[in-house]
């Protein structure tokens, strides 16, 4: 199956992020959903910037010494490049085929990070007991689900503040120009 689309929604009601991943296979479109608690998140987006860090070094090991510079790049890069092409502004399709896990979002509890040079990091969701699963991430299908991530918890007023490196800090205090 390939990877259709991401989705990551805030719910006031559960105090949650709503991950829903689609592919799409010759039968249909199949879904998974997982809900992203605050807590989980302050571990997740850590290992995230450390998983493309360590991407660029697998990938570009002459460049390891600018790996932090060269992701904050691909995530720009990236982000332009979903905006433009308009894949942002697609409404995520419902009419879904099949819940391979069910219906009801599994809680995840536990990530791993699995890489490989050139291949798509793979994050391993788990909840504390049953069954979880896996998605292969490209690097620029990484970058959206950053930015879409950062959306959510704005949405959420979790007051996380989720960086790239290299993207420049609000400076929220008073501007001067004479």
């Amino acid at each position: 199956m390939d990877l259709h689309q991401l989705q990551v929604i805030y719910q006031a009601e559960e105090d949650r992020l709503l991950f829903r991943a689609s592919f799409k296979s010759d039968s249909g479109l199949h879904e998974l959903r997982a809900w992203l608690t605050r807590r989980l998140l302050t571990v997740l987006w850590p290992a995230i910037r450390n998983a493309l860090e360590t991407q660029v070094k697998l990938d570009k090991p002459q460049a390891a010494h600018a790996s932090a510079d060269i992701v904050g790049m691909e995530h720009q890069v990236s982000v332009e490049h979903i905006r433009d092409s308009g894949s942002f502004n697609n409404a995520y399709e419902a009419d879904i085929t099949d819940y391979p896990l069910g219906e009801t979002p599994l809680l995840i509890t536990t990530v791993n990070f699995s890489q490989l040079p050139d291949e798509p990091i793979r994050i391993n969701m788990t909840p504390a007991n049953g069954t979880g699963f896996e998605v292969a991430f490209t690097l620029v299908v990484l970058h959206g689900l950053c930015s879409l991530l950062k959306d959510a918890v704005n949405t959420a007023e979790w007051d996380l503040v989720l960086e790239m490196p290299g993207e420049a800090k609000d400076n929220t205090g008073p501007r001067v120009f004479n």
